[in-house]
């Protein structure tokens, strides 16, 4: 990897990925497609979000506590141009995964904000720029650790880094960390061996 590419490093938390979306209607006269999102379902009827992984469908929970339609709605009548916008965030807490963070409840933390398609490529913001954004709305974001990261030279030295702070979230191990350049393209995550040893045999 070229030594010039800095990227920025973001906590990797441990929980379900939702994905909330708002279409733009092709005309004044119908509403704006609504979807929430698991990672294979799209919870658009109601037996569909009767069903769930969880004791309680985690993902409609996060979409009414953190008034996601709202937010889309308002990003969207904020540029004219943009003909969908999607959040992505992950679901973390009490029957989550067996890191529950010592929640009683759920939380969100944001990863992914994407503003539609310009000449033809999908806009992503990188983590500053989401972070930036979400904070207006009052969407948490996953915790950014570094603005300038450059790769070392050993996956050793990569996992050494991902261990050298414990979790922005409560403290104690962290599951690993997803890199993201700058222009939001391109990402990679790398896990922490032991926390998978700890979390997930």
């Amino acid at each position: 990897e070229d030594k010039s590419v800095k990227w920025f490093a973001t906590e990797k938390i441990d929980g379900t990925s939702a994905t909330f979306a708002l279409k733009r209607a092709k005309n004044i006269f119908a509403n704006n497609e609504y979807y929430v999102c698991s990672r294979n379902v799209v919870f658009n009827t109601p037996e569909k979000a009767e069903k769930c992984y969880y004791d309680t469908n985690v993902y409609l929970e996060m979409a009414e506590k953190y008034n996601m339609r709202q937010v889309l709605e308002q990003i969207l009548i904020l540029d004219d141009s943009l003909n969908f916008v999607t959040i992505q965030g992950e679901i973390y807490g009490k029957g989550i995964q067996k890191r529950t963070y010592d929640l009683k409840g759920h939380n969100i933390a944001i990863f992914n904000v994407i503003l539609g398609y310009k000449n033809g490529k999908v806009i992503r913001l990188n983590p500053r720029e989401m972070t930036n954004l979400m904070e207006h709305y009052n969407l948490p974001c996953v915790p950014i650790l570094n603005e300038s990261y450059i790769l070392p030279d050993t996956i050793e030295e990569l996992r050494n880094y991902v261990n050298s702070e414990p979790s922005r979230i409560d403290g104690k191990i962290k599951e690993g960390i997803v890199f993201r350049s700058f222009n939001g393209e391109r990402s990679f995550k790398c896990v922490s061996p032991e926390f998978l040893l700890k979390f997930h045999l």
